[in-house]
């Protein structure tokens, strides 16, 4: 299963990981999301890797509506997809993108949720740098490791940080802040 092979190569640190209340986030959301996305939540949470990009969790506010960093980049993905006319070739509404995580040159990671399973919807980028969208098709967690193993023909993302990590971190903002604490730099 991928996410054992993401946790042997980017294990979670102690206290990481997310329980969320699927059936209530899913019908907020008004989808389902995808596998490997719940069993990464489930290990990891929200949080950075190599201090470069910053994944998401879906949350809900008090009235039980989707907010939070997951909800607002999601925001702002459709509105790019809809300036840019999405991917040449793919016909998707904007409101079919959904943001799961952002990185530090402010490219967007998403899924383009089709009509099939949601474990099947592909990753979509929108590079910033290029102000571009580009399409791969495979899952969350499958994306990772392509990256980490630089699998892919070029970088998905404008920055290099994750392209071919051979040890790459994964830090929840909790662990950063108790590592700082201390007086070290939590990505030294």
């Amino acid at each position: 299963m991928a996410i054992d092979e993401l946790l042997a190569l980017m294990p979670a640190h102690a206290g990481a990981g997310t329980d969320i209340d699927w059936d209530a986030t899913e019908s907020a959301w008004g989808f389902r999301f995808p596998a490997d996305y719940k069993e990464f939540v489930r290990h990891y949470g929200a949080g950075a890797i190599e201090n470069f990009l910053a994944v998401f969790e879906p949350s809900l506010g008090a009235s039980g509506q989707p907010e939070g960093d997951m909800a607002d980049e999601t925001s702002v993905a459709q509105e790019m997809w809809e300036e840019l006319e999405g991917v040449p070739g793919v016909d998707a509404d904007p409101d079919r993108i959904v943001a799961w995580a952002a990185d530090g040159t402010a490219d967007l990671v998403c899924w383009l949720r089709t009509d099939g399973s949601s474990d099947e919807w592909p990753v979509v980028v929108y590079e910033r740098l290029k102000d571009a969208w580009r399409i791969y098709p495979c899952g969350m967690v499958e994306f990772l490791l392509r990256v980490f193993r630089a699998e892919f023909p070029d970088h998905p993302l404008s920055g290099t940080p994750m392209w071919g990590a051979t040890a790459p971190r994964f830090l929840t903002r909790q662990e950063r802040r108790r590592i700082a604490a201390s007086g070290q730099d939590p990505w030294g």
